[in-house]
């Protein structure tokens, strides 16, 4: 019974210390894969929680144009006592009174201000729409970035990989010319030869783990988390796919990508300063109402806040008949404005085409690199296996062996490079165009 409870123990006491290594900071270990990452970037993302707060701050702006539409409306009410006498003469006679009270109220409405206060509400309604394509902008910007990060980091990793075989060979091939001279069977040059790879493959390894590591960091910090924690990155399969005609992706494009949705709300703006302009040459129109009273004692009901009260009500009306060359000059540059926003879409139009038709031509050439690659590592793994075996049977020289290593680590650099353009050439098309390709 005694050696039960001291198992039981036993097992509490392990589980809790590894709980206690999982939980401690900076040595959290998590799976992550790449939607993941992305959803927490959205939610997270310092810079992106700023340019949403821009938005917020452009709704304000909206609901406060709206006031230009809107009566403004005042209610006044006074008490005064003073320590002198006060006399009055009213139409009922002549009082004497230490207080005095009055009360009024005013409004006004404008009635037309040259389509001032219109074109002011849809110039802020526009600038909201405009800060809410910032924002989606920003947020496939960021989704872009963080795919970038991401697949850099499992580039990365798998070039470490690649190195710490490499440096694995080395080593097996130190170990059999250090026999050798052991021996008095190798060359001088073998030895000194494979000193130098030895060595130039740990200072590969050095940097493959430097550039892991900042290829993760690149990523918590789009992830707004502690540089100084852990994780595993799921790597994406990577799958034939069948990409969308490049007429389909270009029209999506103009369609979705916020370049040319901002142009198009910025020429829609520029006509309606357009139009502002215009409005100096009309008049404006105002109603007024107002309403007072005053007495030195408070009134016993409402009919006498009515009758002894002094109210008023007006329309005026104001026109600018010459006010120099102000207006003339407004007009103009209005003009000018809204042609230089014309431009400026038809520009912006160019600009995403001719990133789609790179992205486009990118993809393809990554894809046919991405064969090319994978045939020459194939190749470049039975050549460097013949001449091992060759070498170790004494048929061929040191430098034909790593001549044949060489090859085959650039061929395995080449297919992660080529994976990883590939990559990046589908999240450029997502992100100009808005079309999902799961590869």
């Amino acid at each position: 019974m005694k050696n039960g409870l001291l198992i039981i123990l036993l097992l509490s006491l392990t589980a809790f210390a590894q709980t206690g290594i999982q939980n401690e900071p900076g040595k959290e270990i998590d799976e992550l894969g790449i939607e993941e990452c992305i959803q927490i970037a959205l939610e997270r993302n310092y810079g992106l929680n700023i340019r949403e707060e821009s938005v917020v701050k452009s709704a304000a702006s909206r609901l406060g144009a709206w006031s230009r539409l809107m009566p403004s409306a005042n209610l006044r009410y006074s008490w005064s006592h003073s320590g002198d006498d006060r006399y009055n003469f009213t139409e009922t006679g002549f009082t004497v009174s230490n207080d005095h009270y009055s009360m009024g109220f005013s409004a006004s409405q404008p009635l037309f201000a040259g389509g001032n206060n219109i074109l002011s509400l849809k110039t802020s309604i526009l600038s909201y729409k405009s800060a809410e394509i910032e924002y989606t902008g920003e947020q496939e910007n960021l989704i872009y970035d963080v795919k970038q990060a991401y697949y850099t980091a499992i580039s990365a990793e798998q070039t470490l990989q690649n190195v710490e075989q490499s440096l694995e060979r080395a080593r097996e091939q130190w170990r059999f010319v250090a026999q050798r001279d052991t021996l008095g069977l190798a060359d001088p040059t073998e030895v000194s030869q494979m000193k130098v790879t030895l060595a130039e493959t740990e200072l590969s390894l050095l940097q493959a783990q430097n550039a892991r590591r900042q290829a993760m960091e690149r990523l918590l910090i789009l992830l707004s988390m502690p540089m100084n924690i852990s994780i595993e990155l799921i790597e994406p399969d990577l799958v034939s796919i069948e990409p969308p005609e490049f007429e389909t992706l270009l029209q999506k494009a103009m369609e979705h990508n916020p370049q040319v949705k901002s142009a198009e709300l910025a020429k829609f703006s520029a006509r309606l300063s357009k139009f502002s302009s215009w409005s100096g040459y009309l008049p404006s129109v105002n109603a007024s109402y107002s309403y007072n009273w005053s007495d030195n004692a408070m009134p016993e009901g409402f009919s006498e806040i009515w009758d002894d009260a002094t109210w008023s009500f007006g329309v005026s009306a104001s026109w600018s008949l010459f006010s120099g060359t102000s207006r003339i000059a407004g007009v103009r540059s209005a003009n000018s404005g809204e042609r230089s926003a014309e431009l400026t879409l038809l520009q912006a139009k160019q600009t995403v085409e001719t990133a789609v038709r790179l992205a486009y031509r990118n993809m393809q050439e990554a894809s046919a690199r991405i064969n090319l690659a994978d045939a020459r590592v194939a190749d470049a793994e039975l050549n460097a296996t013949l001449f091992r075996e060759k070498f170790e049977l004494g048929n061929s020289t040191i430098l034909e062996l790593l001549q044949a290593e060489l090859s085959l680590q650039n061929a395995l650099a080449e297919n992660v490079k080529a994976v990883y353009d590939f990559r990046m050439a589908i999240a450029e098309l997502e992100r100009l165009s808005g079309i999902e390709m799961d590869i």
